[in-house]
């Protein structure tokens, strides 16, 4: 009789605990991609791109982002290289648009400012990799690269 009486709060107990999120649940990496181009502004010597970066979370909790780091190609040629330091939130089970500016100047990039200035789309390549946290906020970084072709908004 006492054995019973000690059974059914531990699987009261474990029950509850599968139910709630007291058990870790695997974690998937984010995945990462290029969503689109746009021209902040341009002057004489060069300018600043805002790279939109979607972040697709399919996790069921809240992930953290410390830093991300990219280079960016257009038209096979570097175009520029940006760091985002700041925290970032990437949403469960979503996709998060995070905007990192990119500044260029006109020297050494004139192929490639070419494209950007005279298309409404441009063929580019990224390659790069995000600092994230994982539920238990162990540190963990997301390597992420892909090519194709993205729209340019102007202002």
């Amino acid at each position: 009789m006492r054995t019973s009486r000690l059974l059914i709060p531990i699987v009261t107990l474990a029950l509850a605990a599968c139910q709630s999120n007291l058990i870790p649940l695997p974690f998937t990496p984010p995945t990462v991609r290029l969503h689109h181009l746009a021209l902040r502004n341009a002057g004489l010597t060069g300018g600043t791109l805002d790279i939109v970066m979607a972040f697709y979370n399919p996790n069921r909790v809240r992930v953290s982002g410390t830093r991300l780091e990219a280079g960016l190609d257009i038209e096979k040629n570097h175009f520029g290289d940006v760091v985002l330091a700041d925290a970032f939130q990437l949403t469960d089970r979503d996709t998060t648009l995070i905007t990192v500016p990119l500044n260029f100047q006109w020297v050494g990039a004139t192929m490639a400012a070419r494209s950007v200035l005279n298309s409404g789309a441009v063929n580019y390549r990224i390659n790069g990799k995000a600092s994230v946290s994982n539920p238990l906020g162990q540190p963990l970084s997301v390597p992420f690269s892909g090519e194709g072709s993205v729209p340019l908004l102007h202002p």
